[in-house]
């Protein structure tokens, strides 16, 4: 059973003879129409006279799968917590959807401390991992939420009773988004999107910047995003 969309639709490209592009574009029509995701590759199985039993997504075994990542290795995870808050904040092409971010931040807070291990990570590995949790939660929002022209609009109808509770928040999440509001990362307040800054509240970010004057300053260089899984050498941060 496949575990991303982008699998799922490769698989179903292989057995139609059908190319991966065109069977992307159609399902991307259909969901900007209102339909979900797996009610839109379904029309295509229908319609090729395949069996939509054999074309599945497992929303279950697709948090498992991200809880797994997120657990194996905490300096990774913390790299990757903020690779994807610098995607979700960016105004390219690339940016991260906001409900998939809510994904992420709802099963990183599940992630128990006696799991959190450090070791040494190469870039690499942590590229892979990035672009791995991407294509997971957004194919993961795009099943157990419900859709319209508009967004997410509630819970998907088959969304299975024990991932309820993380749709509903990320619906509650995403409905303040698009109301220009957002849930502060560091102390959990509504505020305004326009007073946020690095996702944080302005009190948050204040206190987080006065502890920082007090640090010796170091020079690094930024890994800057290009795309999913990709990365190149910034400029250098003080």
């Amino acid at each position: 059973m496949s575990l991303t969309a982008r699998d799922l639709l490769h698989r179903i490209a292989e057995d139609t003879g059908q190319s991966f592009t065109e069977l992307a574009r159609r399902v991307n029509d259909e969901m900007a129409s209102g339909k979900g995701i797996m009610d839109a590759v379904r029309k295509i199985l229908i319609k090729n006279g395949l069996d939509p039993n054999e074309y599945r997504l497992s929303p279950v075994r697709i948090v498992n799968r991200i809880t797994h990542l997120l657990e194996e290795e905490y300096s990774q995870t913390l790299m990757i917590s903020a690779v994807l808050a610098q995607m979700v904040e960016s105004t390219d092409k690339d940016r991260f959807p906001p409900p998939a971010f809510f994904i992420f931040l709802e099963l990183l807070n599940s992630v128990p401390e006696a799991k959190q291990t450090t070791n040494l990570s190469l870039s690499s590995e942590i590229d892979e991992k990035t672009t791995e949790i991407i294509e997971l939660t957004t194919t993961l929002v795009s099943i157990i939420c419900s859709w319209s022209k508009q967004g997410i609009t509630g819970v998907a109808r088959d969304c299975p009773d024990e991932l309820r509770d993380l749709a509903r928040v990320v619906a509650r999440k995403t409905r303040l988004y698009q109301a220009g509001l957002w849930t502060c990362l560091s102390c959990g307040k509504v505020v305004d999107l326009k007073d946020t800054r690095a996702l944080l509240c302005s009190e948050c970010d204040a206190k987080i910047y006065g502890d920082l004057e007090d640090m010796p300053v170091r020079t690094y260089h930024e890994r800057e995003r290009t795309g999913f899984g990709k990365t190149k050498k910034g400029p250098e941060l003080e």
